[in-house]
């Protein structure tokens, strides 16, 4: 105790004799009052004393820098933003050697190529194109590989094996993952999804992704989930969902989180294969659920799209009440599909019975759904409901469309009515609904079964003044008929006008 109390007068005798100054100050602190009156002379005299020490100190002899000027960093900014720019300057003339001219120009100002700078050179290259780049990226690579001492950031090479993917090079993309450690570069899992992304663009790439994944095990490199996605959607493009969906259960094995959107692309590719069997579509939707695959309102329709396909209307039916029951509202495009399938199989009691329930649902119908219902319609010769629903269409905010119209038509020509085709043409006409060249097959084949030769020449005019080009058995049965019935000069006047439109010559053509 003693003893430091000592060691601490020491310290304040000797910073007292270094600095009297200090002593001053505390007596002012002490007497402020006193010491301003009694010893202002004092005070002013030491002031001076300690301003000429500064002074002193601080003159030009004996001044010291702490680092050289030269040393600076500023000086080092300064100097490589000179040697960016006379590389600018440089590449302006000439790209066919932009290493030699990158040395030279950071060289010239003392100072090193950093890994941005050749990151720029390789930017350089994959932008303007020249017709020697691939022997400059080459040279540029083996120099940063032998000639460097830095840690190559994993970016450089994610644009070079982008470049490589872009140009079919995909060999030379493999080459450049395995030497990543070359350039002392420690690679992650994002160079090697932007790799297998590359890969797996054609079948030439993807046979070469079990070795790129054997070597990511050596360098260390950790398999994610997103590597896991990237090759889940490869499978699924080239139809191999079997593969995807082992992919699916190692990656649950693994740890990771069940992906619904990948689920669901899976379940929509194995739809659309036309080899699969209802047993194989439902069993496989129930074994993604086993896995935690809640099924969305897209994945039920698109199964329900594949049970219409296959003709399976009821089981799509019973799927479609399974969605209810399980709290997923079905949307319109669902119930146009069973509606549709019910219709094609001729079961109006239940397709109307649909039709009612996705109105009590409060769902809206569109323009498909009313072509559909309308054409069931038809199909049972209620020609009359068919039109009230037409009248009614734009009331609930659906204007009818060609097809709504042809629907009418055809069923309008079958029943032999043409005094109500030939309103509901003008009520087209009216609403500005053009009729297209189906259309108008479909209303001269109709007047010419109906034994209405003039009408049907009356279309046919029009749609040659549209330059509309018939179909030869168009023409053909109406020629026919026309000399059928003695009007033969017609018939050669109605071939002369499909000669000067140069309708003949088209359907030639198309021969």
């Amino acid at each position: 105790m003693s003893r430091g109390i000592i060691a601490y007068c020491k310290r304040v005798i000797a910073a007292e004799k270094a600095h009297p100054w200090r002593q001053q100050q505390q007596i002012y602190a002490n007497h402020p009052i006193n010491y301003i009156f009694c010893n202002s002379t004092a005070l002013f005299s030491s002031s001076s004393r300690k301003s000429s020490s500064l002074h002193n100190y601080y003159i030009r002899k004996r001044r010291k820098w702490p680092i050289q000027p030269y040393k600076t960093q500023w000086d080092q900014i300064f100097a490589f933003r000179l040697a960016k720019q006379n590389f600018k300057q440089s590449i302006r003339k000439t790209k066919t050697q932009l290493l030699s001219d990158l040395i030279n120009s950071f060289s010239a100002y003392e100072v090193n190529p950093t890994p941005q700078s050749y990151h720029l050179l390789f930017k350089i290259l994959i932008q303007k194109r020249p017709s020697n780049r691939h022997d400059q990226i080459q040279e540029i690579l083996s120099h940063i590989e032998k000639g460097e001492s830095f840690e190559t950031p994993e970016c450089v090479f994610i644009d070079l094996i982008k470049f490589y993917g872009d140009t079919n090079m995909f060999n030379d993309a493999v080459e450049l993952f395995f030497r990543l450690p070359s350039f002392r570069c420690d690679p992650s899992v994002e160079v090697l999804n932007v790799l297998l992304s590359v890969l797996c663009r054609n079948k030439m790439g993807f046979e070469m992704v079990p070795r790129v994944l054997l070597k990511s095990q050596v360098m260390k490199i950790r398999f994610e989930e997103s590597s896991f996605g990237i090759l889940i959607k490869a499978l699924c493009k080239t139809g191999s969902v079997s593969n995807a969906f082992d992919l699916v259960n190692q990656m649950v094995d693994e740890g990771f989180g069940l992906d619904q959107k990948i689920c669901s692309l899976m379940l929509a590719t194995m739809c659309r294969q036309l080899n699969c069997n209802v047993g194989d579509i439902m069993g496989f939707m129930e074994d993604l659920k086993k896995l935690g695959f809640e099924p969305r309102k897209d994945d039920l329709c698109n199964v329900i799209r594949f049970l219409v396909k296959k003709g399976k209307v009821m089981e799509s039916l019973e799927l479609l009440k399974q969605m209810k029951m399980n709290g997923v509202k079905p949307d319109i495009m669902c119930y146009n599909l069973v509606l549709d399938g019910l219709i094609h199989n001729r079961d109006f009691s239940r397709a109307d019975k649909v039709f009612d329930e996705l109105l009590v649902l409060g769902l809206a119908p569109d323009i498909y759904t009313y072509n559909v219902y309308i054409s069931g319609l038809f199909m049972q010769k209620k020609v009359d409901d068919g039109i009230k629903i037409l009248n009614s269409m734009e009331e609930l905010g659906c204007a009818p469309d060609w097809s709504t119209y042809s629907a009418i038509l055809r069923a309008l020509c079958e029943a032999g009515e043409m005094d109500r085709v030939t309103e509901v043409v003008n009520e087209m006409r009216k609403k500005r609904v053009q009729l297209n060249p189906e259309t108008y097959e479909l209303l001269i084949d109709g007047f010419i079964s109906n034994g209405d030769v003039n009408g049907a020449c009356c279309f046919l005019k029009e749609m040659l003044d549209k330059k509309f080009v018939p179909q030869r058995t168009t023409l053909d049965n109406i020629v026919r008929w026309l000399c059928e019935l003695g009007l033969c000069s017609k018939a050669v006047e109605l071939l002369g006008e499909a000669v000067v439109k140069d309708v003949l010559l088209c359907m030639a053509g198309t021969d």
